[in-house]
This record gives C-alpha cells, structure tokens and sequence, in this order.
C-alpha cells in the first residue's frame, strides 16, 4: 500500500556512545491493521564504547539481550561490549574467519563499491551466511519474549546497517510491513551513522581505493 507513516514514537534514541541506535517499532503493517510494537527491538552499531550514561539508557529501556553479528576478526580489533548488568551478549557472527580471506573480501567490497546494484549482491551473501544466527534469534524471541512482557533486545553489527539491516528486512517482513517502508526504514541508517573524513580516508588508504568509494561502502543506498 506504500504507506510512509507510522506511530509517534521518539525513533532515535540517545545511547552515549552508540552509532546509529534507534527503534524499529511504531511502523505500520499492511492494510492498517495495527504497528510493529515499539520500545521492544532496537538497531545499532557496535557497543563497545557505550558510555556510563549511555549504559544507564540501556537500563531505562530494558534491554536484556545484544545480538552482535561481528565475526571474530572485527572482536579482535573492535573488542566487545562493556558488561551491563541484566544485559546478556549473544555472539551470533554471521561470517566465518574463512569469510575474511582476501579473495572472499574482495568480492563482498567490491558490490559495496557498486553502490546501489551492488548491495542486492552483497545482502544475498548476508542472507545466506547467515541464516543459521537469524534463526536462532527468531528462536529466542518466541521462546522469551511474550506479549505481556516489556524486556527489550537490541540486534546490531559494526555500524548496525548491513547484516543488521537484513535481519530487520526480514523480521519487518514476517510481520508484513510494506516493502516501501523497509526501505525507509533501512535508509535512516544514512542519518545514524557516520564517520570522520579522516577514518574514511584511512580505510580508503587501506583498500586502495578512493574516498568516495569509502563513503558509498558506508551509505544506505
């Protein structure tokens, strides 16, 4: 139906430290027969520099489980999250270290490079790596999540835009969202995370590409 609007509920949330955090509840389903609950999922980037103030957030909204898709490659140079009280980290990596070799890096750059004909490709890669995490979690919320309950989880990955974004493609369309309205939903991901001229270049240096090419590897298209 291409409906654009959802309930009023503050989407963006202020989690100190945390890129790109924000609720996924609050859209409509098809044919206006209701919303996706709100304060219930959350979406992010990385954890690991959430702040004390930040950490109190998490608290406020009941947060009791993170999945992180990050491999172990991304662990040993990002590090994970701090310990929170109540809150449990469920490593759920969608790549394999095998994932990580030159030639299987290179393939999964080179679609982001490709922008917006590129990504399909590379969200297909996503999709099948890493069906065996995505079930586990649907597994999780029927199992600890019932209607009367008010806990909350969050699913993230390094920004909380890629493996993340296809999860919630698909939990969005199980409870039948209009297509027009993921995407939506995916494309704020161009306001929520970011990062310096400087980082981008340094990631550009890196690879050998350009900085522009960077900033595409990091949009939403």
């Amino acid at each position: 139906m291409g409906q654009s609007t959802g309930m009023v509920v503050p989407r963006w949330i202020d989690v100190q430290g945390v890129k790109n955090f924000r609720d996924i509840g609050g859209w409509p389903v098809r044919d206006g027969r209701g919303y996706i609950r709100e304060r219930f999922v959350f979406r992010c980037g990385h954890l690991v520099n959430v702040t004390q103030k930040g950490k109190d957030v998490l608290k406020q909204l009941n947060v009791v489980a993170a999945f992180d898709f990050r491999s172990d490659p991304e662990l040993e140079r990002q590090g994970t999250m701090p310990e929170i009280e109540g809150l449990t980290r469920y490593p759920s990596a969608v790549f394999s270290k095998d994932d990580y070799s030159p030639a299987a890096l290179a393939t999964r750059w080179q679609g982001y490079f490709e922008g917006a004909t590129g990504f399909p490709k590379v969200y297909m890669i996503i999709l099948e790596k890493g069906g065996p995490q995505f079930g586990k979690i649907f597994k999780h919320i029927l199992a600890n999540h019932s209607r009367q309950s008010t806990k909350s989880l969050i699913i993230h990955c390094t920004a909380g835009k890629d493996r993340t974004g296809v999860f919630i493609m698909l939990l969005l369309g199980l409870c039948d969202v209009d297509d027009e309205i993921i995407a939506q939903e995916y494309a704020m991901s161009n306001l929520g995370y970011w990062e310096s001229e400087s980082e981008l270049q340094a990631k550009a240096d890196m690879l050998g590409v350009t900085i522009q090419d960077m900033r595409m590897v990091m949009s939403a298209p």
